[in-house]
């Protein structure tokens, strides 16, 4: 039926392998049949109209299934229409028509009178049918009788209105209805100058009362200008007044940053007087800890937020092996460098040095944020032996021990800095 219309038809067997041809394929419509193998026609419906490129295919179901409830759910899944396994040529004419396949002279042409008779239907339920087409002939009937009304009451309108204007615009000699001419002599003689007199009063008044008006309209300009000339004045006066205020402002910020940077310089050259620590000490000890504590409270007092970091520095002490408890201790001075026992740490060793802390100390960082509600915390970073701030001698031969640890005393150290954390 469909080739009777010189279209292109493809058809698969499966609504599997329709999806596969709508992959690269895009037909004007889509007739499907409910009952396949594998996936049914529902189904199908819903795969092709939830792909954006697909949606906007019309889809026809053609299926032996009957009823309202089977044509209700296929329409709300997106098909356009039900067509019956009992379809008849004109049927398919109709439906290409509709969806603009074919011309209306093709419908014509293979329907006939029963064609005409049957504009509308799908041969579903003839009963439902008959009575929309008796409808739709009752209707067109009532709007011919309408529109004739109202064409005639538009009509009788115009010509009652057209025959108004004819009068209104006729001269006064031509009306039948008008049987005596006015008198010229029957007009006053002074009506005349009483006329003129009275529009000269009217003209005078509206004069004055234009002047009066025209005056006050200038007093009231010129009391604008002065008053915009005011406000312009004072907003001047008062952006002046706020740029020299922002300026004591910025200044003031300016002076209490500069005061409080030198604070924090203050509190940290006098953290760092006693930044040596011996040979046998823990760098981060309680002699440390009353350190800390002493300036969180100076901190505490001046309102600060930041960081209080500690960064750690281990010494490479010449050494001599020993009988104690760590196996090594200090050369005696007088002797040649280049014959101690060891000299210095591993990195590994010197990092690990570098983090030694008491009890205490460590209890009291671990309590920083809770005890100072997050505003000062610690950061604590053990540089080992990688950065001495003095270099050990390059030919340790020509050294005493003394000279060497000398300097790796000095190279022993912690450094405390305070980084807050804005202005």
């Amino acid at each position: 039926m469909l080739e009777a219309h010189e279209l292109n038809v493809d058809t698969v067997e499966s609504a599997e392998n329709a999806l596969d041809y709508l992959s690269d394929h895009r037909p004007d419509v889509i007739f499907m049949d409910h009952l396949m193998p594998g996936m049914d026609g529902f189904e199908a419906v819903t795969a092709i109209k939830n792909n954006p490129d697909t949606a906007t295919i019309p889809i026809m179901m053609y299926t032996s299934q009957e009823g309202e409830l089977y044509v209700g759910q296929a329409r709300a899944l997106g098909a356009v229409g039900v067509l019956p396994k009992t379809i008849e040529p004109v049927e398919v004419s109709k439906v290409l028509t509709t969806l603009r396949m074919i011309g209306a002279d093709s419908t014509a042409q293979q329907g006939g009178e029963q064609d005409s008779a049957m504009i509308g239907t799908s041969g579903e339920f003839p009963g439902l049918e008959t009575l929309d087409h008796d409808l739709r002939i009752l209707i067109t009937d009532l709007f011919e009788q309408q529109r004739s009304i109202m064409r005639r009451d538009i009509l009788g309108s115009y010509e009652a209105i057209a025959a108004r204007v004819v009068d209104q615009l006729r001269p006064v000699t031509d009306r039948r209805d008008v049987d005596i001419e006015a008198d010229e002599d029957s007009v006053p003689s002074l009506l005349l100058p009483t006329v003129v007199f009275v529009l000269i009063v009217v003209t005078t008044a509206f004069a004055w009362l234009y002047w009066q008006r025209e005056r006050e309209w200038t007093e009231f300009q010129l009391q604008h200008t002065l008053l915009q000339q005011e406000v312009e004045d004072q907003r001047v006066s008062g952006n002046e007044d706020s740029r020299l205020a922002q300026q004591q402002l910025n200044g003031y910020r300016q002076s209490v940053n500069a005061m409080f940077t030198a604070t924090l310089a203050g509190l940290e050259w006098g953290a760092n007087q006693g930044s040596l620590y011996g040979f046998d000490e823990l760098p981060l000890g309680d002699d440390r800890l009353a350190v800390l504590e002493q300036l969180a409270e100076q901190l505490e007092n001046i309102e600060f937020r930041g960081i209080v970091r500690i960064d750690t520095h281990v010494g490479d002490f010449c050494l001599s092996a020993t009988t104690g408890p760590n196996g090594y201790e200090m050369a005696q001075e007088n002797m040649a460098a280049v014959n101690c026992d060891r000299t210095g740490s591993t990195a590994g060793e010197a990092y690990e040095l570098g983090l030694r802390q008491s009890v205490a100390f460590a209890n009291y960082v671990r309590l920083a944020d809770e005890r100072s509600a997050g505003k000062i915390r610690y950061e604590i970073t053990s540089h080992g032996n990688f950065d001495p701030v003095l270099d050990y001698p390059i030919a340790p031969e020509n050294v005493s021990a003394g000279t060497w640890n000398d300097i790796a005393a000095k190279n022993n150290r912690v450094a405390i800095s305070i980084i807050p954390d804005s202005f």
